[in-house]
């Protein structure tokens, strides 16, 4: 059980306990959090407990009362810090739990033809099966049949419904009218006429997936509507990219005795994470992922599924990550009195990376660590 987790279910507790009332914790993610601090409702004067959270739940640094809702606030070191060591410690499984344990599930699908609804069936099903197995479900034949079809029927209660793809081409032209829109839109990257073919049919796919995947898996799809020329697979890979150069401008300067090796977590403060920016990133997305994860196969066994919401986060967490860029010099020259807050900073850029190339792995795309 991951920090933000843990937190919660304590929470939820100690209201229980004292004014005998649930609450519904709202996650991070959610736009009013954008203060980042977290919040639940209610209509009961909980004013006479706030002192006591304080004091309660060590965690907490402060919390204040309304007239509808109660606002913490985190201790924000304690928070990063263990945060941070749970996605390095976990790495890979980062996200992963065993709530599911035991329960084996199948998951097919129609035949297909060369459709882009077809192509979607086939994201889909991919997905849902790398999600069902890192929440601890069993992929085998002897348990319950799901299946993944563009074919609505009401009287089976093992649909996942796929909603059908509005498109004009087949799907290897759909491919083929990516590749060549992500070859251009690339060429002002790079140097030479030729742009490597293996990272643009990277992108190409990361492309699709978000594009296919980032809609509710029922609801219809229509690719011939879109006309805002913003690809939001490639806005991801291409923060995703920025962390992974700093990370590489890092490892290169500590190569050439420019830089010392990355201290011990334990002796990093990262109390000097302060800003709105780098905090919001922590609270709202390195923190939250497990709980994405965990949420987006909660009710697998009734064929409701929210893969989609992994598409969601990539692209909140990415917008978080373009502005602490932008607002932040993460790489320093080496003076004592810098170094503090690079390797603090570098920490969150080496835990934003594994938690992109963690969600990337669900949703079957390859990461392009340069573009």
């Amino acid at each position: 059980m991951y920090i933000l987790e843990k937190f919660y279910k304590a929470l939820q507790l100690f209201v229980r306990t004292h004014v005998e009332l649930d609450i519904d914790i709202k996650l991070p993610t959610m736009k009013h959090h954008i203060n980042g601090h977290i919040r639940f409702y209610s209509t009961k004067d909980l004013e006479n407990i706030v002192e006591k959270l304080v004091e309660d739940m060590t965690i907490v640094e402060r919390c204040s009362w309304s007239s509808d809702y109660t606002s913490i606030w985190l201790k924000k070191e304690v928070w990063t810090s263990t945060v941070i060591k749970e996605i390095l410690i976990s790495g890979c499984k980062y996200g992963s739990n065993n709530e599911h344990q035991g329960t084996v599930v199948s998951i097919s699908s129609d035949e297909c033809n060369d459709s882009v609804t077809c192509l979607r069936i086939a994201l889909l099903k991919e997905a849902v099966q790398n999600v069902a197995k890192i929440n601890g479900y069993t992929i085998g034949s002897n348990g319950l049949n799901l299946l993944v079809s563009k074919k609505n029927n009401p009287y089976n209660s093992n649909l996942i419904l796929c909603g059908n793809v509005v498109c004009n081409v087949t799907a290897k032209q759909y491919k083929q009218r990516k590749q060549e829109a992500i070859t251009k839109m690339s060429a002002n990257h790079i140097e030479s006429d030729e742009y490597p073919i293996d990272i643009v049919s990277k992108l190409c796919h990361a492309s699709i997936v978000y594009e296919l995947l980032s809609v509710r898996h029922c609801k219809v799809i229509n690719t011939e509507c879109d006309t805002s020329n913003k690809d939001s697979g490639i806005f991801i890979m291409y923060n995703y990219s920025r962390l992974c150069q700093i990370w590489k401008a890092y490892e290169k300067g500590v190569i050439e005795n420019y830089y010392e090796p990355l201290p011990d977590i334990g002796s990093v403060n990262f109390g000097l994470l302060t800003s709105k920016e780098e905090w919001i990133l922590i609270l709202n997305h390195l923190s939250v992922c497990p709980l994405v994860i965990q949420q987006s196969v909660k009710h697998l066994l009734s064929a409701n599924i929210n893969v989609h919401s992994l598409c969601k986060f990539l692209m909140e967490m990415s917008s978080a990550v373009s502005l602490f860029y932008h607002r932040h010099h993460i790489l320093s020259d080496p003076i004592s009195s810098l170094l503090p807050l690079m390797y603090a900073r570098l920490y969150l850029v080496k835990s934003s990376i594994q938690v992109y190339e963690n969600v990337f792995q669900l949703l079957g795309i390859e990461a392009v660590r340069e573009m």
